[in-house]
């Protein structure tokens, strides 16, 4: 099993392969645990076309600094016990978790708060008034760590007392947004600070959605707060729908632009939140 999850280490590292791809290939190791695979097996099983070449020059490249990557790593594969398990509903799960801080937050019950980045004066203290009961109720807050809304959301938590888990869409040895370095390093200290993506991964703009999938399916249900009409939140409201996850959406100002996509939301029947006792409520039934 060790020698698998070195390869599930090697393929996170990996430029050119597909999620699926990465799972194409864990499911061939499984069943052949012994094998030890060539570049062109490793293509021809995960259906490796457009680019292989990138793949390959990636694949040596991993190679040739293969005793420097292994070194130091803090991870879990989706092979160890410690994988949270509702991660494996998604269609295709992260083969591998980076972390730092307490992986032990995994196994509480949890709930995600996603929101605009370019949110209103009033944001701040609608996010500590709404998630105060649920953090009392011992509930982790689980976001992103972007701008607005994700980081009152880790804040409000940090204030309160809780706990929160932070998913980024960069390596753990990068921070975006700059201004959030030390909040991403206070989490990675005292709770628990996630990424799919190797430690000296940036930003792109795939990453985020994809990011996404994993608040989404960590939580018993996701809430969104100052969505605008074409937010990246209602990504991840979706997924967490997919999932057959509860969706709340917490109403806002009609006359601004601030709260479109919650009302939408609202509308195609997402849970209208006003309190967090909202929350509690459909949780606990």
């Amino acid at each position: 099993m060790e020698k698998i999850k070195e390869y599930l280490l090697r393929l996170t590292y990996a430029k050119g392969i597909s999620s699926q791809g990465k799972w194409q290939i864990l499911q061939y190791l499984l069943a052949n645990p012994e094998v030890r695979l060539t570049i062109e097996e490793i293509c021809k099983i995960a259906s490796i076309t457009i680019h292989r070449e990138l793949f390959r020059q990636s694949w040596l490249e991993v190679e040739n600094h293969w005793e420097t990557i292994k070194q130091n790593q803090q991870y879990i594969t989706c092979l160890d016990p410690c994988y949270p398990s509702q991660l494996l509903n998604l269609t295709y799960p992260p083969i591998l978790l980076f972390y730092r801080g307490d992986l032990s937050l995994l196994t509480y019950k949890m709930v995600s708060v996603v929101g605009g980045r370019r949110s209103s004066v009033l944001a701040k203290k609608t996010v500590l008034q709404l998630l105060r009961p649920v953090i009392a109720e011992g509930y982790v807050i689980v976001s992103g760590c972007a701008k607005g809304i994700d980081t009152y959301s880790h804040c409000a938590a940090i204030k309160e007392g809780g706990r929160t888990i932070a998913v980024v869409g960069t390596g753990l040895e990068k921070f975006y947004p700059r201004e959030n370095e030390q909040l991403q390093r206070k989490i990675a200290e005292e709770h628990l600070l996630l990424s799919e993506y190797p430690p000296e991964a940036g930003p792109r703009r795939h990453r985020f959605p994809m990011r996404n999938r994993i608040i989404a399916a960590l939580s018993l249900g996701t809430c969104v707060i100052e969505a605008r009409k074409k937010s990246g939140s209602l990504i991840t409201a979706q997924q967490a729908l997919d999932l057959g996850k509860a969706v709340f959406a917490v109403p806002g100002n009609v006359l601004t632009e601030h709260s479109e996509g919650c009302h939408h939301l609202i509308q195609d029947g997402a849970i209208c939140t006003i309190s967090g006792q909202d929350i509690l409520a459909e949780l606990k039934e």
